[in-house]
């Protein structure tokens, strides 16, 4: 327990959520990759977007064991200065990455359904891998200033990391950021999905069924990060305007700590859903996942009424097609 908070209030919620998104994050997250993996050879952009945003992912995964044993002791840390360092750096910016690569995903459907024809004439592979670089160096860039500003200083022997309260420069970093990484994805993911939608409504170059599967993805994708996301960021803006203005900041900080954590262990959800939503709703990749001997039972036991039919009248068994979701080719 700190001068400010009570640590016992998640010595046991966040260590089990923290250790159960690591075994069904991992395999989840390594099962996607090798999905994405043929797709990327037959030169397609928007695999490379995916893989970055699992990576990211796993940044996050191979963590959480440090944190399960973290917060099971009561915030002690017990593997050093530099270990906590390296560990507290990979986990945010995992999660940043999270939001620049969805972002990136989204532009990509797009381009590639409302400007089919300018994105074909594009080296969008080539593009991509250029754009994920300039991201990573972004990404690391942004988390470096955040650390100097906020925990440089920190002198702590148990603590990771942590301040309580938090500090007046930290909280404005915290505030100068979190528009760019929940306000502006969230208007992105709106405006373009009601882009592709009117597109879908005045052409019909996609089956009905393919524009649903298509437009049902994106507001899945817009849901999901407004529920991981929009929790952490509206209970962190408002834990920073509270730093910035109450007098008795100690109690403030008590009286939000629980919440925090709650929305943190919300966060951590994200390496669980990434898998989920990019990789198995679409048909492409299950097709490259059919020679693993546990796909195999589970498409069987699914098509055993019938033989199991793609959007546009092929058999999966037989396409071979490598194109992903959407119809158009990078």
């Amino acid at each position: 327990m700190s001068n400010c908070v009570n640590f016992s209030a998640e010595q046991i919620f966040l260590p089990v959520l923290y250790g159960s998104v690591f075994c069904v994050g991992l395999p989840a997250n390594c099962l996607a990759l090798y999905g994405l993996y043929r797709l990327i050879k037959a030169e397609y952009a928007l695999p490379v977007y995916v893989i970055h945003l699992l990576l990211g992912d796993l940044l996050q995964i191979v963590t959480l064991p440090l944190w399960v044993d973290y917060y099971s002791q009561g915030h002690e840390w017990r593997f050093g200065d530099a270990t906590c360092r390296l560990a507290s750096y990979a986990y945010a910016t995992s999660l940043y990455s999270s939001v620049l690569f969805m972002c990136c995903i989204a532009l990509e459907r797009y381009l590639a359904i409302v400007h089919p024809l300018w994105f074909q004439s594009q080296p969008m592979l080539k593009f991509a891998h250029m754009l994920c670089l300039v991201l990573w160096v972004l990404i690391v860039g942004t988390q470096a200033v955040g650390y100097h500003v906020g925990f440089e200083r920190t002198h702590n022997e148990t603590l990771c990391l942590e301040t309580y309260p938090k500090d007046h420069k930290f909280a404005i970093f915290q505030l100068i950021v979190m528009p760019f990484t929940f306000l502006l994805p969230v208007l992105l993911f709106s405006c373009l999905s009601l882009s592709i939608h009117r597109r879908f409504q005045r052409d019909s170059f996609m089956s009905p069924r393919k524009k649903k599967r298509v437009m049902h993805l994106l507001v899945l994708v817009l849901l999901i990060y407004v529920m991981i996301f929009g929790p952490y960021h509206i209970l962190g803006f408002i834990h920073c305007i509270g730093t910035l203005t109450v007098q008795d900041r100690c109690q403030y900080e008590s009286s939000v700590f629980l919440y925090g954590r709650i929305t943190m262990g919300i966060l951590s959800l994200n390496p669980v859903v990434d898998p989920i939503i990019y990789i198995f709703l679409r048909n492409d990749v299950r097709e490259t996942l059919v020679p693993l001997p546990l796909f195999q039972r589970l498409v069987s036991s699914r098509s055993r009424g019938g033989s199991t039919v793609d959007d546009q009248g092929q058999r999966m068994s037989g396409s071979g097609s490598d194109k992903p979701e959407g119809g158009q080719s990078a």
